[in-house]
């Protein structure tokens, strides 16, 4: 089982990414996360 994690930071600026990555590499599992930080 192959289990991808990506720290996005916007997922809509970067959809085509996610497709191509997600085309190349195949995984079963994809999490996606973002954090966000406040002062």
């Amino acid at each position: 089982m192959k289990i991808a994690t990506w720290n996005i930071n916007s997922v809509r600026l970067r959809i085509a990414q996610v497709w191509k990555f997600l085309k190349e590499q195949q995984p079963d599992v994809l999490c996606l996360q973002e954090t966000k930080l406040v002062k």
